[in-house]
């Protein structure tokens, strides 16, 4: 790389060097899974430079930022023989952030950027699609609105769900492209009543707009408590990275996905996949949506849930670590989006390294590293005892066993914590903005949602019980109450959730713990050979 250098490029048979301190690990990762042969579309990057000199400018954008952006369109162009806002064969991207940090969901993302009137027709024209294509618009029309604009989504929210009452289907993969195009329009007027202008049909200034505002999401209340919970107080910025669109919302053949190479809270060795069909990237990593699982996968795409396995496989190798991926399937066509050293809890984190060791992937010197923030002597395995019933179940998501009065609320969560409560977060679903809440808790709890929900993965991380999709779970904000399988509980009431099971219970229940004596000691042996 060439000193100074504010832009990469990766995939489409280039070998820049990509370091992940100036680009970003998602960039640095992009590019490492282009050159091991990995399916990844194209892209560039923008330097955390660039970052770095819009905060300390105030807020204004660096002199060469649009010829970056120039440059790498122009090169995306050419790899996909496309034409960003061209008619026939119309160049649509995603604009991501990428910090050399990992830092999952807490800043913005812009699918579909480069979609107007004009190349949403050539989008149909291209497709044959009517129906994906409308859907693309309307969701990128949702994203601009939330992301650059920041505006209120409820009207946005209020004309989806008035839609789907109407239609009487639950769910907008069930909509047919005449009341998709009625919902886009329904969305570009809401647009011109928020904001009093136009939905932004110039596709320069749609990239310029979705760039600038993952920068701006650095700075975001979500982002900065994620970086003061976890004490990363010398991180520069974001990169920007932009790729060339892959749409797992094409057919009946598409969707989004996220695979962990090992189980993160159990630490077995087998493939955890979140997937929906007829989605985009966001829709499961939100924790908006729930989402068929790896055996569900399976059946439905064998040769496709191959080929993650063996991409898996290859990535640990490489990089010697458990990872976590985003992929997308766009009519049976793999593409993955982002790799990176998934998060898990304290006792999975004990298990990869030993396994990994074990399988001779990594030395016993790298299960030191690997385990130099876990507290060995403070790992259990909670089970609860025979003799309690649940009310209900769902999908568990972080093992463990946790007891605690419900919070709908991350302020009440935290205010309940501070005075010596143990806590249960119950919410419809979870996302990184109840990062506060899910720190101060005992354990999750949610309505909807994914195992591999930016959310989740956090409460994973910070060693946190974690259940979503729980079946019979209502909640009522107004009263401040919830149903749980006809039983009615107000917020304080004492409830009980098993993370290994997905059981859950009204009031407190009996476990015990177990130290894992056996890989402790596995390790505790490595680390007396090594000082030897």
């Amino acid at each position: 790389m060439k000193s100074g250098q504010r832009m990469v490029r990766f995939g489409a048979g280039m070998r820049d060097e990509v370091p992940p301190s100036e680009f970003g690990n998602k960039a640095a990762s992009l590019a490492t899974m282009a050159l091991l042969g990995v399916p990844v579309p194209p892209g560039f990057s923008l330097s955390v430079s660039v970052c770095e000199e819009y905060y300390k400018n105030e807020r204004s954008l660096p002199d060469d930022f649009s010829a970056l952006l120039k440059g790498g369109i122009e090169f995306l162009e050419q790899a996909g023989g496309s034409v960003f806002g061209g008619i026939r064969r119309p160049l649509l991207v995603s604009v991501r952030s990428g910090a050399p940090v990992s830092m999952p969901g807490v800043m913005d993302t812009v699918l579909n950027v480069g979609l107007n009137r004009e190349t949403l027709r050539g989008l149909i024209f291209l497709s044959g699609n009517p129906r994906f294509a409308w859907d693309t618009y309307r969701r990128f029309l949702l994203e601009f609105a939330k992301v650059i604009v920041r505006q209120d989504l409820r009207p946005y929210h209020m004309a989806l769900q008035t839609l789907l009452d109407a239609e009487g289907v639950a769910d907008p993969i069930e909509l047919n492209s005449r009341s998709l195009k009625d919902l886009a329009f329904q969305y570009e007027r809401i647009f011109l009543a928020g904001t009093g202008r136009r939905f932004p049909s110039d596709v320069q200034e749609q990239l310029a707009c979705a760039a600038e505002g993952v920068i701006r999401s650095w700075t975001n209340p979500r982002a900065e408590a994620f970086r003061r919970m976890n004490l990363l107080r010398e991180v520069r910025g974001t990169a920007v990275t932009v790729q060339m669109m892959v749409f797992g919302n094409m057919g009946a053949r598409s969707g989004a996905g996220v695979a962990f190479t090992r189980n993160p809270w159990l630490g077995t060795g087998d493939l955890l996949i979140d997937f929906k069909f007829g989605a985009q990237g966001e829709d499961v990593v939100s924790g908006e949506q729930s989402a068929a699982t790896q055996a569900e996968f399976a059946r439905a795409m064998p040769e496709v849930f191959d080929t993650l396995a063996e991409i898996g496989k290859k990535l640990e190798l490489h990089y010697r670590d458990m990872q976590d991926l985003e992929f997308t399937v766009e009519e049976g066509k793999l593409s993955v989006l982002q790799a990176r050293s998934g998060k898990r809890s304290p006792y999975a984190a004990l298990k990869i390294a030993v396994s990994m060791c074990q399988e001779g992937i990594i030395t016993p010197s790298d299960v030191s590293w690997m385990l130099r923030e876990v507290d060995l002597d403070a790992i259990r395995v909670q089970t609860v005892k025979p003799g309690d019933y649940p009310v209900a179940v769902g999908i568990p998501a972080s093992g463990g066993v946790a007891t605690g009065m419900i919070a709908f609320s991350g302020e009440r969560a935290d205010r309940e914590a501070t005075e010596g409560n143990p806590v249960i977060l119950v919410r419809e679903t979870a996302s990184p903005d109840d990062l506060p809440g899910i720190s101060a808790a005992r354990g999750l709890l949610t309505v909807r949602g994914a195992r591999t929900s930016h959310a989740a993965v956090v409460a994973r991380q910070m060693g946190k019980i974690c259940i979503v999709q729980c079946e019979g779970l209502e909640i009522d904000i107004v009263r401040k109450r919830c149903i749980i399988s006809g039983h009615e509980l107000r917020e304080g009431s004492v409830i009980s959730i098993d993370g290994n099971s997905g059981n859950v219970y009204i009031g407190a229940v009996e476990w015990s713990e177990e130290r894992p004596e056996e890989l402790i000691s596995i390790v505790r042996e490595w680390e007396r050979e090594q000082q030897m």
